[in-house]
């Protein structure tokens, strides 16, 4: 059965990633792998050897002679957690710990373990107190600090000749944007945890029953947008006779990836929380741009006429997925991972409650585009007094030789599933001591389940990852509503990622202009400035202040760290 990618996005949040980005979780579904030839992957070449070699022709599988140890740390998920009750030692001893040993030579000693929301926290201890493993797992900010203070280690040239043919594909699959990210100056200072950046696309989730019940078509424009928020808000979608529906769901923290205005902000081709090009080849935050102001307006009219929820700006995530469940909201913007969450939820309540997915729409005759950001949140760092430096490397393959259903060394008791956690609590892909992920998995797999029901290719079942989504999805089409969620995933119609394999397909991805890590003033002020954004967007939807009050937050921000932000950025970038 099919990771939830919620989970994943979870524990990618705790370790310093985005909040509900792409990634998270998005990268890692329970499937099944084998041979992609059929599907358009990269090929690999084998990564079998039996000599360790050194310079620039050394072989990267090739196992050390004489057994050598490395040091690490790791943020136990609550998946992890649960193998460790199940098996006190599983963290030493793993399918993984055991195959670094018979296969490289290596052996990992941890230092130090701690549940994964303590992570971030245990690590800036290490750190203060300079007591670190050789591998060394951080995120963008503390990644920058690693590079100030001289513990990272250059690893530009080690990877050249260690990284393996099948590694630098994946790296070329990701367009290299954690490769950069992971990149200062030139020079490469950590290997990325990568997932898809472009899981991370907005997209609008409609209820199709509601607009049959009205006689509605998908939305094409914002216009259409505004439309069905106020019919479903006014005229009795969900025909229980009762005032009881408001059109756009929307939850207090605004950005995101559940029930947020990402999308919506991007329909006026308007960019909350990222840097674009301001037309002469520098980089200008979008949240100050006039869209944004634009957008806001059509916000205030739509709370004003009741289409969104009086009260979301008190309302969580959980809460709004609260009314969605029990069929209260009829549309929002979000990320892919939600028919696992909240809407299977309302699947199970409501069988009739049909979801689906859609491109998100322009104001005007200009195509909208969702923005990608990186696709890394957590960095694995080499410390500079590490003894065999390419051991780092040479773990990074192993991962990606032994869990993606692409690679000819694939291994699916190494990938290993939550729903064997009983049974088999040492075979997880969490337990490796490095993970990253091939960055296009969701949309492969989704692009290979079309093949299947739409051109009746079986060939694509031989992946895996494919052959299991495959047999969700029959089995939801075979009756079990408890599935449907597969279905809503990667299905061949109006899913999340049929909506994903769009975009790709039509060019539509921007990329944030700036991925890396918090430049000083970004460390110093840009908390300030992101509640100040939130808390001047908030007031201007629900009237609280003027539409104007934009332009007066526009000139705060750049006086209170902004302008500031700006040239470090466009000197950074």
């Amino acid at each position: 059965m099919q990771t939830n990618p919620l989970k994943k996005m979870l524990l990618a949040a705790v370790l310093g990633l985005t909040a509900w980005s792409a990634a998270a979780c998005s990268s890692h579904s329970n499937d099944g792998g084998g041979d992609a030839s059929a599907s358009g992957v990269p090929s690999a070449g084998g990564t079998k050897a039996a000599a360790t070699g050194t310079g620039p022709s050394a072989d990267p599988a090739a196992k050390y002679e004489s057994p050598i140890t490395v040091t690490a740390v790791m943020g136990l998920s609550d998946q992890v957690q649960k193998s460790v009750s199940i098996k006190p030692d599983v963290i030493t001893d793993n399918i993984w710990t055991r195959g670094y040993e018979k296969d490289l030579g290596i052996k990992i000693h941890y230092l130090w373990t701690v549940p994964s929301a303590q992570m971030e926290q245990k690590m800036n201890v290490s750190i203060s107190s300079n007591d670190l493993p050789d591998i060394i797992p951080v995120n963008s900010r503390q990644l920058k600090m690693l590079v100030d203070t001289g513990v990272a280690m250059d690893i530009t040239q080690l990877f050249d000749q260690y990284a393996s043919d099948f590694t630098k594909q994946m790296m070329d699959a990701d367009q290299r944007i954690g490769m950069d990210q992971a990149t200062v100056n030139g020079k490469l200072m950590a290997l990325p945890a990568i997932n898809g950046a472009i899981d991370g696309a907005s997209m609008i989730w409609i209820r199709a029953d509601w607009l049959k019940n009205l006689n509605m078509e998908p939305p094409r424009t914002m216009d259409d947008v505004l439309k069905i928020a106020e019919a479903f808000t006014k005229n009795d979608p969900d025909q229980n006779g009762k005032d009881d529906t408001y059109g756009l769901g929307l939850n207090k923290d605004l950005l995101g990836g559940f029930a947020v205005l990402d999308g919506f902000f991007e329909g006026y081709h308007g960019y909350a929380n990222g840097w674009i090009d301001d037309g002469s080849g520098n980089l200008a935050y979008g949240g100050i741009q006039p869209a944004i102001k634009t957008a806001l307006g059509k916000l205030a009219d739509m709370y004003k006429n009741g289409y969104i929820d009086k009260e979301f700006s008190v309302k969580d995530t959980a809460k709004v997925a609260e009314s969605v469940t029990s069929g209260k909201v009829g549309m929002f913007f979000g990320q892919h991972y939600v028919p696992f969450w909240p809407l299977q939820d309302a699947k199970n309540k409501d069988a009739n409650a049909d979801w689906q997915a859609f491109p998100i729409v322009s104001a005007d005759d200009q195509p909208a585009k969702p923005m990608i950001n990186g696709s890394s949140g957590t960095f694995y760092v080499v410390n500079k007094k590490m003894k065999n430096p390419e051991a780092a490397i040479k773990l990074y393959n192993y991962f990606y030789a032994k869990d993606p259903a692409l690679s000819p060394d694939f291994d699916p008791a190494y990938h290993g599933q939550d729903s064997q956690l009983d049974t088999h609590p040492d075979q997880f892909y969490q337990l490796a001591v490095m993970t990253s992920f091939y960055p296009q998995q969701n949309l492969f797999i989704n692009q290979n389940v079309d093949k299947y029901f739409k051109d009746n290719d079986s060939s694509v079942l031989d992946n895996y990852w494919v052959k299991d989504n495959v047999g969700n999805i029959e089995k939801y089409k075979a009756g079990d509503d408890k599935l449907w969620s597969s279905y809503a995933w990667a299905g061949p119609d109006n899913s999340a990622f049929s909506v994903i394999d769009q975009y790709n397909r039509d060019d539509r991805f921007l990329r944030n202009g700036y991925i890396k890590g918090d430049t000083e003033s970004m460390t110093l002020k840009g908390a300030t400035l992101n509640q100040m954004r939130s808390e001047t967007f908030t007031k201007i939807i629900i009237g609280a202040a003027p539409i104007d009050e934009f332009d007066s937050y526009v000139e705060k921000w750049r006086k209170l760290g902004g302008d500031d932000i700006t040239k470090e950025i466009n000197a950074a970038k």
